[in-house]
């Protein structure tokens, strides 16, 4: 027999994993989703201010520990557990939610976002402006920074004014320490931030987010090319359905109109394209013989 087959544990777990133990397990029995998210970097505030958006409908964000979570999940989804396995790494949150979570997901994406204040090495999630006006900050040192990053200045009042709007970094550029020192100092908060998703437990099931694309945007799109698509070959296949009975018409008017001005059929629908067509022609005789003898 191993060591580890033999080995029972005899001391009590801490009351307070099994209190978390318990609150897992009980969450997501009570609700049909979860949203699993990665938290790293985003700031306390910011994190209460989403979890009291969340509250108002319906829904529980909660900070976990990997390992007891994972435990709470294999008590009654031991498959799911084996999925999240890989994901329950670094510091996560859960929102367990009744809601359509790709629902839940777009509010997150687009509703929820928020800026926290620059660090050096931070990319720039958009263009990073720095507006002219009275900035509050006394003559000195500071001069210094708005120099380095070419901000245009002035002094008045006691204080340092920025002369025009100036974009001091683009969207995808390294802020620079030098840049995060002045943003703060302006109280400046740039960076946006979200709950990017790591994956969905819905209804026990894991879906990876790459294995869905929740933006309605993207359905729309699908859907026009779908339409479009039948409805070109309804038109080619000759069906008489409905909602292509008109076009029909139209096309089958169209190629009879065409195929008479090329026969020259004295139609009386089609005469007029036919003098144009032959005055058109006549006209092209005319410049080629000219170009052949310029005498002509």
């Amino acid at each position: 027999m191993s060591l580890a087959a033999a080995y029972a544990r005899t001391r009590p777990h801490h009351p307070r994993k099994v209190a978390k133990l318990s609150e897992y397990i009980d969450l997501a029995t009570k609700h049909k989703h979860m949203i699993l998210v990665d938290i790293s970097g985003i700031p306390a505030p910011a994190l209460h201010e989403i979890r009291s958006k969340l509250r108002k409908r319906g829904a529980a964000l909660k900070v976990v520990k990997n390992k007891l979570f994972l435990k709470a999940v294999e008590k009654g989804r031991r498959e799911a557990a084996q999925a999240l396995t890989s994901k329950l790494t670094g510091q996560n949150a859960v929102i367990f939610t009744d809601e359509n979570p790709f629902s839940l997901a777009l509010s997150i994406a687009s509703e929820y976002k928020m800026t926290r204040k620059a660090k050096p090495g931070d990319v720039a999630t958009s263009d990073i402006v720095i507006p002219a006006g009275n900035t509050g900050i006394p003559p000195g040192p500071s001069m210094s920074l708005f120099s380095k990053l070419k901000v245009p200045i002035r002094v008045m009042e006691g204080a340092i004014w920025v002369a025009t709007d100036t974009v001091v970094a683009r969207k995808g550029e390294v802020v620079s320490p030098e840049l995060a020192e002045l943003l703060t100092k302006l109280n400046i908060k740039p960076i946006e931030i979200t709950l990017p998703i790591k994956a969905f437990v819905i209804n026990g099931r894991v879906v990876e987010v790459g294995e869905v694309d929740y933006q309605p945007e993207h359905y729309a799109k699908l859907l026009s090319e779908a339409q479009a698509s039948a409805v070109n070959l309804a038109i080619n296949a000759r069906l008489p359905l409905p909602e292509v009975l008109h076009l029909m018409v139209v096309q089958g008017v169209l190629e009879a109109t065409n195929l008479a001005t090329a026969l020259v059929l004295p139609i009386p629908s089609v005469i007029e394209r036919c003098i144009a067509r032959a005055h058109a022609e006549a006209h092209a005789l005319l410049n080629f013989v000219r170009q052949k003898s310029p005498g002509f």
